[in-house]
């Protein structure tokens, strides 16, 4: 669910140039924050403002028109007209200057206006973000040090095509990458963020962290790897995009692995929560007495931040170390969070090859566009697992539901849950402002279309192992 740097007004001066090309700085990952997913990539300048000098409150209505018209997903089918939204742009563009504020404001105020006019009454989330509330979302950051880091596919499907990227050697003499390894591609970098004081770009290839190639892992397990780092810095070997050089680079931590010059004050805090810093942690676990005797390892996890698979983890390696018989995974009021996190603690009982979630975008059919590692991973464990879910399981934990009852690895137990299953894009624009659009939707492994649906539960209760063993061998999985 990416954010992006949408385009800006051509420069006209030499100091213009200059001052856009810093205003294009990347930018970094925004995580998904309670139901909505968000996610920063950059995105090329918009082709009409390059050809045509367009004045600056010009600039954000164009753009807003743009990204709507090629990015937007109708996913609730509400009756959008790709002919009714230029209407709606040719209506902005002649009252521009109508009204009584500055030009900016005024253009936003009339972009609000396209908004409310042209997308459907059932899309709550498509909406223009004021450059204060946007300034607060960029500051978001997963891996501790400003650092975006997806596979190549993503670069190329998000940002733009493969010959952005430099294919680079898959061996070098200090065995610093792996044979075969593909390295993972720097999506973005959060301004003034350590990594980007650093050196590190866009673009830019990871060939190993601290020594270590993070061959055979997922982009969201590499970037755990830099956060959890124990030293004052973290050490990084990057292949340039701008020449195919290869680099150490050094990235400086602060105290207890956490990123030096962070933000301050709210950003801070949202910095810290998308660390798993925070004043609570995402995961409690216990040991219970289940209905028939058993020892059951209870594990509540309460959202899904960028530090919850290595607690859900840690949870079940010691349930199971006491004797735990079966697992609980309650994600009762729980309204989602990271959707990669969600993909990995999928992944602790399904393993790596097993389908998890398939996505569909404007003018593309279902994809299954989660990163697999590059070698299987096996699951954490193979003992029972029921789900606690109600009408306040949302987003993220949907997919976890959804991935691990269609694989019939697990069975639901209480309320259907929320059905929210659409994906949000956040796109930076040239004021300083940001547009959401809706970009896609989420379908379980199985076909099933969350949104507005929700998950059903097979259970009131959680059911006792005789039941839950006859429901598991009741269940086919839908290929």
């Amino acid at each position: 669910l990416p954010l992006r740097r949408y385009g800006a007004a051509p420069p006209t001066s030499q100091s213009q140039r200059q001052q856009q090309q810093q205003h294009l700085r990347p930018l970094a990952k925004l995580a998904t924050s309670a139901v909505l997913g968000l996610s920063l990539v950059l995105s090329p300048p918009s082709p009409l403002c390059l050809a045509k000098q367009l004045s600056p409150a010009e600039t954000i209505v164009q753009e807003v028109y743009e990204v709507v018209d090629q990015h937007f997903l109708d996913a609730r089918d509400g009756g959008y007209s790709s002919e009714r939204w230029q209407e709606l742009r040719k209506d902005a563009l002649r009252d521009l200057g109508k009204g009584k504020r500055g030009e900016e404001e005024d253009a936003r105020r009339l972009a609000k206006r396209m908004l409310k006019r042209g997308i459907p009454s059932g899309d709550p989330y498509t909406r223009l973000l004021m450059p204060d509330e946007f300034e607060r979302l960029s500051k978001y950051d997963v891996s501790g040090v400003g650092l975006n880091l997806g596979t190549r596919e993503e670069y190329e499907q998000r940002v733009g095509s493969a010959r952005d990227v430099i294919a680079g050697p898959t061996t070098t003499n200090n065995n610093a990458v792996a044979s075969g390894y593909d390295p993972f591609v720097v999506l973005g970098v959060v301004i003034h963020s350590p990594a980007e004081e650093a050196g590190i770009r866009q673009g830019d290839r990871i060939l190993s962290i601290d020594g270590e190639a993070p061959a055979g892992l997922t982009p969201m397990q590499a970037a755990q790897r830099i956060k959890d780092a124990r030293s004052a810095e973290t050490r990084l070997r990057v292949m340039r995009a701008s020449d195919g050089s290869v680099a150490e680079v050094a990235v400086p931590r602060g105290k207890d692995g956490e990123a030096a010059g962070g933000a301050a004050g709210a950003a801070g805090d949202l910095v810290r929560w998308a660390q798993g810093k925070g004043k609570s942690y995402p995961v409690d676990f216990k040991m219970r007495k289940g209905k028939d005797g058993e020892r059951e390892g209870y594990v509540n996890l309460k959202e899904f931040t960028a530090r919850a698979p290595a607690g859900v983890r840690e949870a079940l390696k010691q349930l199971d170390a006491e004797g735990a018989d079966y697992f609980v995974l309650d994600l009762r009021d729980n309204l989602g969070g990271l959707v990669p996190a969600g993909v990995e603690i999928s992944r602790l009982f399904l393993g790596s090859d097993a389908p998890v979630v398939y996505t569909m975008t404007k003018g593309g059919g279902l994809q299954d566009r989660v990163p697999h590692p590059a070698t299987y991973q096996p699951p954490l464990t193979n003992k029972p697992l029921v789900l606690l879910v109600n009408k306040s399981t949302a987003s993220a934990s949907e997919i976890v539901a959804g991935a691990l009852k269609d694989n019939c690895r697990a069975s639901l137990a209480g309320d259907t849950t929320f059905g929210k299953g659409l994906i949000q894009s956040v796109y930076e624009l040239s004021d300083g402002s940001g547009l959401v659009v809706t970009v896609g939707k989420y379908v379980t492994p199985s076909r099933l279309d969350i949104d507005r649906h929700g998950i059903s539960a097979s259970f009131k209760t959680v059911p006792t192992m005789k039941e839950q063993d006859e429901y598991i061998r009741s269940c086919r999985v839908v290929k």
